[in-house]
């Protein structure tokens, strides 16, 4: 618990910032329905910012994570404690979105106006996600557990400033692209913050299980050696 406190201690700017977003959400959520609020998030359309968020939102997709992680952990050698850190929250994040999606059925926009009979409809939803796999955004939740990772890890000024505004654009891109609701990406940043806060307890944990050092890339040229 102390290890934890002085952690959020040490990136109070961060957390405070997700704390005022997470309120904000909740505030505009209670004063609207979902319906209403998704239609206000989407009130501004052009075709320079579908192709921004289009492209932004990939950011957000498992692939980018990973090959980012590889890369610190070949080419970084100094941060490689890092990768594993990023590897873990979203792994972690990964399956807790994944099981919450299979256990909570909550139709995406298109389907879910469908459903309703609104008289509504974006150019976003031709090319939007359907079905009843909304809830929460895995995209959401990646993007603001690496971006907690990244905060907590490097502590040089304004990186949590960057990290944040990383993450709430991924957030705010499955909204503007039609695949979520606010509540949606409400739960995928609060999942996100919650996995890429417990991973360093988690990490240091398993750095002290007796075969951890069988993994652990500094043995890996003595294990080929024995063999």
């Amino acid at each position: 618990m102390k290890t934890l406190t002085r952690m959020i201690n040490k990136n109070g700017h961060f957390y405070v910032t997700n704390l005022v977003l997470l309120v904000f959400c909740t505030l505009f959520m209670l004063t609207s329905t979902r319906a209403d609020g998704f239609i206000i998030l989407n009130s501004f359309h052009t075709i320079p910012l579908k192709i921004f968020f289009q492209n932004i939102t990939f950011f957000g997709d498992g692939l980018p994570i990973i090959l980012i992680s590889l890369g610190i952990l070949f080419l970084l050698k100094k941060h490689r404690k890092l990768a594993i850190l990023l590897l873990i929250a979203y792994i972690t994040s990964g399956l807790f979105s994944q099981i919450l999606k299979t256990f909570i059925s909550s139709p995406r926009p298109s389907v879910y106006f469908e459903m309703h009979h609104y008289n509504y409809y974006l150019d976003t939803f031709a090319n939007c996600r359907i079905g009843y796999r909304s809830f929460p955004s895995g995209h959401t939740a990646s993007a603001f557990a690496a971006a907690t990772i990244f905060s907590n890890y490097l502590t040089r000024r304004h990186i949590w400033f960057f990290s944040f505004l990383y993450a709430i654009l991924i957030g705010y891109s499955r909204i503007y692209l039609a695949h979520h609701f606010l509540i949606d990406v409400f739960a995928g940043a609060f999942t996100g913050i919650l996995f890429g806060t417990f991973t360093p307890l988690w990490y240091g944990k398993i750095v002290k299980l007796k075969y951890w050092k069988y993994f652990s890339w500094g043995n890996f040229p003595e294990l080929i050696k024995n063999k």
